[in-house]
């Protein structure tokens, strides 16, 4: 009488199943172990910018001023416009401005008039010579920043002598920037890190090495001016100027 072969594939079935949930699990368990060791060696970043600002004073300032006169000749031209010129350096002497502090230049052209008439029916229109104009003008280079602020307007003064005068803007530098350059990126650099710090303590994690770090251009500009530009702002309108620079680093969290 033959053996039934049922037991044994019951045997078979168990063993084959037994293997593959194994396997599964196997498999589950290594493959959670990679999971983890991702997650364990993924580096989380923190990114956080630093702000610098110092208040400096601008030590060198220039202007432009012109005097001007009219004359029906060149030779009569010359004459008139140096008796003005020289009133002009007077007065700039006069705040104090040294020669060697004074840029000086002359020319001359000669102004038309129009003049129109009829001529058979029709409108015609002829340029004459009506006179020439003669222009002296003075550019100042110096570093006695407040005696132009202090005169500058001064210059006008010359009108009541009637003699014709414009005066530019004045503009006000900084001689040597990069003294404060270095500064204000340890300051900002700081004030960053310092930052970076407190939010990782309060994260409840620890601060590790520095990954980037990016300067921003520097922006001069006026006090209580808000103005930025990617380019940079330089501010020549005001003695006092505000130097800011921004700093991004960025660390790794531990």
């Amino acid at each position: 009488m033959k053996k039934s072969a049922r037991p044994a594939a019951i045997i078979l079935l168990v063993f084959c199943t037994f293997a593959l949930t194994a396997g599964i699990v196997g498999s589950a368990w290594m493959l959670s172990r990679f999971m983890l060791k991702i997650q364990q060696t993924t580096e989380k970043n923190i990114r956080v910018k630093g702000v610098a600002e110092r208040m400096v004073r601008a030590d060198l300032g220039s202007f432009q001023c012109s005097v001007w006169v009219k004359a029906k000749t060149i030779p009569e031209g010359y004459t008139e416009l140096s008796k003005v010129a020289e009133t002009l350096r007077q007065k700039l002497r006069s705040f104090g401005f040294d020669a060697s502090e004074l840029g000086d230049d002359i020319n001359y052209n000669a102004q038309y008039r129009t003049e129109k008439s009829v001529e058979n029916g029709k409108t015609v229109s002829r340029e004459y010579f009506d006179h020439y104009r003669f222009t002296y003008t003075v550019r100042v280079c110096t570093g006695k920043v407040d005696a132009i602020a202090r005169n500058i307007l001064k210059l006008y003064e010359l009108t009541k002598e009637k003699i014709n005068i414009n005066v530019n803007s004045p503009e006000y530098y900084i001689s040597q920037p990069e003294q404060y350059k270095l500064a204000l990126v340890d300051e900002a650099s700081a004030s960053a890190t310092q930052r970076a710090r407190t939010v990782a303590d309060k994260c409840g994690s620890t601060l590790g090495p520095l990954l980037t770090a990016r300067q921003g251009v520097i922006q001069i500009t006026r006090p209580a001016s808000n103005d930025t530009s990617d380019y940079g702002v330089y501010d020549t309108s005001s003695i006092d100027k505000v130097m800011r620079l921004v700093v991004t680093l960025e660390f790794s969290l531990l």
